[in-house]
């Protein structure tokens, strides 16, 4: 027997009910996204700064009065609680509120992904604009200023000046010069093994005036029962708190008033005082650990000789006399 044709035309098909979604409180919600983190091998930093950020949304929205139990958190309660709040009453900067803001929306993308929440409120929720600031950097007459500070006849003195000097030849964050070893340090090739953001190293060079410091440091340093590189009086591993202080200090001892003597303001001088030396991007990129080359391009912008050479031939006033 011969069947029916079929009809080539779809007919309608009634969609079935999207299953139900679960509420769950904050704690239950935060505790999952962490649990999640660890499961992608996320670095300890990241952690933390997950924890800390979430922690103190819920901690605010709480002085707030406002529910914390994610379903019930939309964007307006983002927009005026989180940003306007952080803004108006905790007198927070740019930066600050935008940390706490990628935190927000990270946790959010979670639950919705994790069909934890409905409606994903920070879908729509932009970070705030943020001014540009002028990134300060050490003149090279300041530089000379600060590595007189150190007492090289003393084990933390002579470390100082090295950890300065690595600094001003590297350009690595804070956090990644504390999670240096010993091993790390490829004497053959002239190299340092980074661990950088997410877990992405990278090979640093470093140049013979700092690979002989390096040299005579870890002879100083001597067998001490763990391997970072850079270590206290008591050799224990030095932590970035540690080095902040300790540059902080040689920076009021040098009399440096206009420019904040950090890590971080260490990394901006490597970026300039590379560019001025011919450094070209990509090279730049690849030692400083970025991602993307739009930071980098913000150094060259900055900081190149061919802009002030340049500026220098078309100058409107130069012409005008």
């Amino acid at each position: 027997m011969r069947l029916a044709r079929r009809s080539n035309i779809i007919a309608a098909v009634p969609e079935t009910d999207k299953p139900e979604i679960e509420l769950t409180d904050f704690e239950t919600a935060y505790n999952a996204f962490i649990r999640e983190c660890k499961i992608k091998n996320l670095s300890e930093h990241t952690l933390k700064y997950y924890r800390n950020e979430l922690l103190s949304f819920r901690s605010m929205l709480e002085q707030q009065g406002v529910s914390t139990r994610p379903e019930k958190i939309t964007l307006p309660i983002l927009k005026e609680n989180v940003i306007v709040y952080m803004m108006d009453k905790l007198g927070r900067k740019e930066t600050s509120i935008n940390t706490r803001l990628r935190a927000i929306r990270a946790f959010f993308n979670f639950l919705e992904k994790n069909r934890m929440i409905g409606d994903n409120p920070a879908k729509e929720l932009s970070l705030v604009k943020q001014k540009k600031e002028v990134i300060e950097t050490f003149s090279r007459e300041q530089l000379r200023d600060i590595l007189r500070q150190p007492d090289q006849g003393t084990f933390t003195g002579f470390r100082d000046y090295t950890i300065m000097l690595l600094l001003i030849e590297t350009g690595v964050r804070v956090r990644e010069l504390t999670d240096i070893s010993v091993k790390d340090i490829r004497w053959e090739d002239s190299q340092i093994l980074i661990n950088g953001k997410g877990y992405k190293e990278r090979l640093v060079p470093i140049q013979s005036t700092v690979k002989t410091r390096l040299r005579k440091y870890v002879q100083i340093r001597g067998d001490v029962p763990n391997d970072a590189l850079f270590v206290t009086i008591d050799n224990t591993p030095l932590t970035t708190r540690q080095v902040q202080n300790r540059l902080s200090k040689y920076g009021r001892m040098a009399n440096i008033k206009n420019v904040r003597c950090s890590p971080h303001t260490f990394r901006h001088t490597f970026a300039k005082m590379s560019v001025q030396n011919g450094a070209d991007v990509f090279a730049l990129q690849a030692v400083l650990g970025h991602s993307s080359l739009d930071m980098v391009r913000n150094y060259v912008n900055l900081f190149s000789r061919d802009v002030m050479d340049a500026h220098k031939k078309f100058s409107p006033v130069e012409k005008l006399f």
